[in-house]
């Protein structure tokens, strides 16, 4: 199927929000056996902006820490101009009950957009069906390496994962994934999304770093460097050269590195032997 996003505009000043659920425990769960209030768990929890949007939104969800072992997507359940509201959703085969993490978020209008040197980039919506791959469109081509992270902007009937491919100037293609071998995600959901030229800059004044990394991502923890950042929130689309439902998670993380591994849901049917190594659609943004 294909898709295009829902909005062309351009506009010269951007209303960018970014923040985080913090998890300040020291240590994972397994070693502490304790909860935060400012991190985020399975239980819905929302965050309103410090200034309203004129519309609602489009809201990225970063990459989750690994505080708690099992497989974790974050979820939002719901979204207006004014807040977010979003929890941590485990597959059926776990229990739905999960540990604090850490989990960064940001929110821009829809449309195409410039950073502060001029960069253009795009935050668009868009449909995607699932039970195979859909297209989504760019408004206008990006330029240079394309970065894209994408995000389900609405509460899912299922546990949804999501995976990237074919990404050119024009557009992309994203995957609904599910949690099981042969099973497929029914319906259709709403895909958010950040197309950004690889490279360095600042959008209204913070810091990003817009990184493809090499095509090497398994389950072994891997670490990334980018330019010293204050405060930085992690995002990330991630490919799918290897079939088995996976997706990122982050530990380690300081104002100038962190590592990833790719998780599987072994309780579902994967052995968490990733069988392809993929490439990482990184973007770090000033907190």
């Amino acid at each position: 199927t294909t898709a295009a996003p829902t909005t062309t505009t351009t506009r010269a000043a951007v209303h960018l929000e970014v923040g985080q659920y913090t998890d300040s425990r020291s240590g994972t769960f397994e070693k502490t056996k304790e909860f935060n209030e400012g991190g985020i768990t399975h239980a819905p929890k929302t965050q309103t902006f410090s200034k309203s949007f004129s519309q609602k939104p489009v809201v990225l969800a970063g990459v989750v820490t690994m505080d708690g072992g099992h497989p974790v997507v974050p979820s939002v359940e719901e979204l207006t101009a004014t807040s977010a509201t979003m929890r941590l959703y485990e597959p059926d085969c776990y229990d739905d009950w999960h540990t604090t993490e850490t989990l960064a978020w940001t929110a821009m209008e829809a449309g195409i957009h410039e950073t502060d040197a001029g960069v253009k980039f795009e935050i668009g919506s868009a449909l995607a069906s699932g039970g195979g791959w859909s297209s989504v469109k760019f408004s206008a081509p990006i330029e240079g390496d394309v970065v894209v992270v994408p995000t389900v902007q609405s509460k899912t009937g299922e546990w949804t994962n999501l995976r990237i491919q074919k990404i050119t100037s024009t557009g992309f293609e994203v995957l609904l994934e599910a949690a099981k071998p042969k099973e497929h995600i029914q319906g259709s959901e709403t895909v958010g999304f950040i197309a950004i030229p690889a490279g360095d800059g600042t959008i209204a004044g913070r810091k990003y770093h817009a990184r493809l990394t090499p095509t090497e991502m398994t389950e072994a923890w891997r670490t990334y460097s980018f330019p010293a950042t204050s405060n930085p929130r992690v995002f990330a689309g991630m490919t799918h050269n290897g079939g088995n439902t996976a997706n990122l998670r982050m530990k380690g993380l300081t104002g100038s590195s962190l590592q990833f591994r790719v998780h599987e849901p072994k309780k579902c049917g994967w052995d968490d032997k990733h069988p392809g190594k993929e490439q990482v659609h990184l973007l770090v943004l000033e907190g």
